[in-house]
C-alpha cells in the first residue's frame, strides 16, 4: 500500500468492522458517500471517512466513480445462503397497454466483483409482483443495469414506466444522456477511454425505444420499503449457489 496517493486514488484499510478510506477532497464524493451509506463518520483529526463493513459493496461502488481504489487487507467474504421471503410471483399480476407502472430496481455483490445479484419490485393497480436472480462473478454496476434489463425485458405492453434505483450511476448514465453520447461514439467515453458495461446499455437504450421510460434516484437505505425490499432481493440470490455465467464480463477479463 503507497503511504502517499495520486489525485485520483483513495487508500482503504479494514480494522474490525470498519473500512478507513483515505482520499483527496472532491466535494460530489462527499455528497455521494454521505447519500449513498448510513453507517459513517469522519475523524476530522485523521481526515479519514469511516464506514461500516456491512455498506463496503455500496461504498466501493461509490468510491470508484472518483478514485482508483488501493485495497489492503480485504475482508472475507461469508457466501452462505441466508434465510429470506422469495420473491412473490403474482400470477394476478396484470399490465395493460398504457398502464403507468413503478418499478424499483436494484443490484448487489459479494466482492466486486464476485457474486452478484438483482432485485426488482413492481406496483401496479395495487398488484405487486418481484423477481430476483443473479450471477457467479461479476460486478455490482452490472447488477444494478441487469435489474432495469430485467424490469423492462418482464414487459410485453408498452407502458410509461418508473425506475426508482438508489445507483447514480444507473440514473445519472439514462438520465442524462451519457449512454446514448457512449453509443455515438462507437462506446468509447472518449478518445481514450472505452464505454464500461457497453454490452448492458445497449440491451438497455434499445429497452427503453419500447416504453416510456424515466429513472429516479432514491437514497439508499432509505425510507422507502421498497428499495429495502430490492436490497433484500439482491443481497440475498448473490449467495446463493448455482448462479447463472456472466458470460460477456467473464469474456472481458480474458
Amino acid at each position: 500500500m503507497k503511504d502517499i496517493w495520486t489525485a485520483k486514488e483513495a487508500s482503504i484499510r479494514y480494522e474490525g468492522k470498519n473500512m478507513i478510506i483515505k482520499s483527496p477532497y472532491d466535494l460530489n464524493y462527499v455528497n455521494d458517500l454521505k447519500s449513498g451509506t448510513t453507517l459513517h463518520k469522519w475523524d476530522i483529526v485523521k481526515k479519514e471517512w469511516v464506514v461500516d463493513v456491512s455498506e463496503r459493496d455500496k461504498t466501493l461502488d461509490i468510491i470508484r466513480r472518483y478514485f482508483l481504489i488501493l485495497e489492503e487487507n480485504q475482508p472475507s467474504l461469508d457466501l452462505k445462503t441466508e434465510a429470506i421471503r422469495p420473491a412473490i410471483s403474482n400470477s394476478k399480476f396484470e399490465i395493460r397497454e398504457g398502464d403507468n407502472l413503478e418499478v424499483w430496481a436494484d443490484g448487489a455483490c459479494a466482492g466486486n466483483p464476485g457474486p452478484g445479484g438483482y432485485g426488482v419490485l413492481f406496483k401496479n393497480h395495487g398488484q405487486i409482483k418481484e423477481l430476483a436472480g443473479g450471477y457467479s462473478f461479476t460486478t455490482n454496476n452490472r447488477m444494478e443495469i441487469m435489474a432495469a434489463i430485467v424490469a423492462l425485458e418482464s414487459l410485453h405492453s408498452r407502458c410509461n414506466v418508473t425506475i426508482h434505483s438508489d445507483s447514480r450511476y444507473l440514473v445519472d448514465t439514462m438520465m442524462l444522456g451519457w449512454a446514448k453520447n457512449w453509443r455515438a461514439k462507437g462506446w468509447k467515453r472518449n478518445n481514450k477511454e472505452k464505454a464500461i458495461n457497453a454490452d448492458l446499455w445497449q440491451r438497455l437504450l434499445d429497452l427503453c425505444t419500447r416504453h416510456n421510460v424515466k429513472f429516479i434516484w432514491v437514497k439508499g437505505h432509505s425510507v422507502s420499503t421498497e428499495n429495502q425490499r430490492c436490497d433484500e432481493l439482491a443481497e440475498a440470490t448473490c449467495r446463493m449457489p448455482n448462479l447463472l455465467e456472466d458470460k460477456v464480463y467473464a469474456i472481458g477479463l480474458k
